[in-house]
């Protein structure tokens, strides 16, 4: 992650990163301004509603339940702002890409494909929200249940967290993906050949994306992370 933070400012991606930046900005404001509201409210309930024999644990309740809605917070803003950039973020995993393996035909083809290259990403983009969105309303009603029953709710934070995280490593590597023309179930299938390096980026990629100001780098960020993870690891998996 660090690695691609670098690589964030070469003079061949540089611009790909401020014109989404200047437009997340924007949604940052809105969304980190409801997301602190929604946070205080829900916390200060559900630490409230804990029973008397159960107040030993509220602190550690309260931790939790920071982390579920961090998770939430870090994977809503994250869809909606890959949403926005990813005709720039396929454009950027292209050019990581063709740096890293060093193959000068590569690069050529990731120079004259732009255009192209910037539309298949937001179809792209849509196909991975059309996978994301029911399995998530399905996570989040199983941990709304949850939440609410005694002792049960401390599974609530970890569900969501995984599934965020899940989420988060397949977005990130399918730009890389997709720019080699690797369907999204055989990517899924690449990743799950090497589950745990593969959810550790997710987890690294779902604190990046939750903490603020920061997180407006770190979304391309990740984006040359995940193509960096995918040329060193996933690339060659059959």
């Amino acid at each position: 992650m660090l690695e691609g933070l670098q690589i964030l400012w070469r003079r061949d991606i540089r611009w790909l990163v401020v014109i989404p930046l200047l437009i997340n900005i924007f949604l940052f404001a809105s969304a980190t301004g409801f997301a602190a509201n929604w946070l205080q409210n829900w916390i200060t309930t559900i630490t409230t509603s804990v029973p008397d024999w159960l107040q030993w644990l509220a602190w550690i309740i309260w931790f939790l339940f920071a982390i579920l809605a961090l998770a939430i917070y870090a994977f809503t803003f994250t869809i909606l702002a890959n949403l926005i950039g990813s005709p720039f973020y396929g454009v950027i995993a292209q050019r990581v890409i063709a740096s890293e393996v060093g193959d000068d035909q590569s690069y050529v083809l990731a120079e004259s494909g732009l255009l192209s290259g910037a539309w298949d990403s937001l179809i792209r983009e849509l196909q991975l929200i059309g996978y994301f969105l029911p399995r998530t309303v399905v996570v989040g009603i199983v941990t709304l249940l949850l939440s609410v029953i005694p002792v049960l709710n401390l599974l609530a934070p970890i569900l969501a967290a995984s599934w965020a995280a899940w989420c988060l490593c397949l977005q990130y590597l399918d730009y890389a993906a997709d720019s080699e023309h690797i369907t999204f179930a055989d990517l899924r299938n690449k990743v799950t050949a090497s589950r745990l390096s593969s959810m550790s980026f997710g987890f690294t990629a779902m604190i990046a994306s939750a903490v603020p100001l920061l997180n407006l780098l770190m979304l391309p960020a990740s984006v040359v992370a995940g193509s960096l993870l995918w040329c060193r690891q996933h690339r060659n998996i059959d």
